[in-house]
């Protein structure tokens, strides 16, 4: 049985990345993954600009002024002026192109007007001082973004700016989804005893939406030998990655381990985690397959720490493995397993973690009542004081 850290590198170095590219509008591209370097055509900003509302002009002759300034023009954002007549102030609005000549710029704030033709300062101008300088944020030729980036509304803001009107992206994964097991209904459909809806499918398929795939519903797999063959086979020719919840354990009616056994090969079976043991990764044809257990905890939290990023590697992005911060534990754990726990918790306004008080696998709703996973090493008890390890959900989805 391997370790999460074993298993996650035998994962990311065994998924090679698609090679298609396609070109979209940059508007479009929220989420998807940078097929190149992105180098900005421009300097931004292009010219010295102003920074604030207010008056452009000499900081020394400003200083020194023994009278009222002269207002000599007038300056709006988008339109350029003249150059700075000699002893006088240009009016300047935010974003506006810094007349030839001037050196600073006074915000309306720290002046005192005249008359409708002048001002006198209030206080000194450094020069600079208020002026967004050329360049100060991109240089022409800079790389903004680099290739393997998943494309943030940030970056696509970055990429408008410098003039790219679109973006050459990876093209997305498809990505067929199984949940399996006779006791499975669909939301919507009446209960008998025994049975359970199919949560875990939508669950993961939104998941693989999350990531940035084209995620594919594939139904449920019944507990039949030759269905659940037929069936995998047959998405695995339609899609990139196959996952599959349930079917992946011991029992005598987990049909999936034997049947990617058969059809492709099985090269990892079993982490060292709980929630999540049961988990498989291999291949069948060209797709690359992962199995999680049928506990819908155990599925999060194997989706979150081993397949996402295998999917966004495949997808050809580059993966930012979660840090987390070390938190004072609000809690005892006396009896910890003999495996890496990640139990289900928050943490509150002092900063201390706690954990949901149901932490059986079956309990999604710790899921939906909690904000991040609680990191207990193997066979590590834990007492209140001490500390833990916190990941924040949103680091995980990052």
């Amino acid at each position: 049985m391997k370790s999460l850290h074993q298993a996650l590198e035998l994962l990311l170095n065994s998924v090679t990345p698609v090679r298609e590219t396609e070109s979209l509008p940059v508007a479009d591209c929220a989420g998807r993954v940078l097929a190149s370097d992105i180098t900005s055509p421009i300097d931004v900003p292009a010219y010295d600009n102003s920074q604030m509302d207010g008056y452009a002009g000499v900081a020394v002759e400003m200083n020194n002024a023994l009278g009222p300034l002269p207002i000599s023009q007038r300056i709006a954002a988008g339109h350029p002026g003249s150059p700075l007549a000699p002893g006088t102030v240009a009016r300047i609005f935010t974003g506006a192109a810094i007349p030839s000549g001037a050196n600073a710029v006074v915000m309306q704030e720290q002046t005192a007007i005249e008359d409708e033709h002048s001002i006198r300062l209030l206080q000194p101008v450094a020069p600079g001082q208020n002026i967004r300088p050329k360049a100060g944020d991109l240089h022409c030729g800079q790389v903004i973004l680099e290739k393997g980036r998943r494309l943030s509304a940030a970056d696509i803001g970055l990429c408008a700016s410098v003039g790219l009107a679109r973006v050459s992206v990876m093209r997305r994964l498809r990505v067929a989804v199984f949940s399996s097991g006779d006791e499975l209904r669909q939301p919507g459909e009446p209960l008998s005893f025994g049975q359970i809806y199919d949560s875990n499918r939508r669950m993961i398929l939104a998941l693989v939406q999350g990531a940035g795939c084209i995620p594919i519903d594939m139904g449920c797999l019944p507990d039949q030998s030759s269905v659940t063959r037929d069936r995998l086979q047959q998405a695995a020719s339609q899609c990139d990655a196959l996952l599959t919840c349930g079917g992946v354990s011991v029992g005598e009616e987990d049909h999936i381990k034997s049947a990617i056994s058969a059809l492709g090969t099985l090269d990892l079976w079993r982490v060292a985690i709980k929630p999540g043991k049961p988990f498989a990764f291999g291949r069948l044809g060209e797709a690359v397959f992962m199995g999680m257990p049928g506990n819908p905890v155990a599925a999060w939290v194997t989706f979150c720490l081993l397949i996402r990023p295998a999917l966004l590697t495949l997808a050809g992005a580059r993966v930012r493995p979660p840090i987390g911060s070390r938190r004072p534990a609000a809690f005892d754990w006396p009896q910890p397993d003999s495996r890496l726990e990640y139990l289900r918790g928050w943490l509150d306004a002092q900063g201390t973690a706690h954990i949901h008080p149901r932490q059986n696998s079956s309990v999604l709703s710790s899921v939906t009542e909690s904000a991040g996973l609680v990191e207990i090493p193997a066979s590590t008890p834990v007492r209140t004081g001490e500390s833990v390890r916190f990941i924040p959900y949103t680091e995980l989805f990052d």
